[in-house]
């Protein structure tokens, strides 16, 4: 990770955003070009079918990406979603899901990760590739 950055600091606004904080998104764990984050499974969060909205999958995907690509970036950088696709695969068991995200290309320009969504048994729930542009 970028030795010119105070990690814990980071992690405390990533933690501290609105959005986050709304659906209980959380980091769990960051790396050069790689970032899980966790979100609980709650009922306030449930789809009309009575399970965990893809939105929230589609939300932490994103999270999970443009955290991951901020761990490679400068500080005056920041990262704009330009794409996310998302294949939603199994419904959630349990109490938390977590998406880990890996950037597969880190560009001039843009970033591009691939993201993987489990839930505490480590079922595969959702596969994502998200698109940043880098803006600053």
């Amino acid at each position: 990770m970028r030795q010119d950055r105070d990690w814990e600091v980071f992690k405390q606004e990533i933690n501290a955003v609105p959005y986050f904080r709304l659906l209980g998104i959380t980091v769990a764990e960051l790396g050069d070009g790689y970032a899980r984050m966790a979100v609980p499974i709650d009922k306030k969060l449930d789809s009309r079918r009575h399970a965990l909205h893809g939105g929230v999958l589609s939300s932490i995907a994103d999270a999970a990406g443009a955290i991951a690509s901020a761990t490679l970036l400068r500080p005056e950088q920041q990262t704009l979603t330009v794409e996310l696709n998302i294949n939603y695969l199994n419904s959630p068991q349990g109490s938390q899901i977590l998406a880990e995200c890996r950037i597969i290309k880190m560009g001039r320009t843009l970033s591009v990760g691939e993201v993987s969504i489990t839930d505490e048994k480590g079922t595969l729930v959702a596969r994502s590739r998200v698109t940043y542009l880098i803006a600053g």
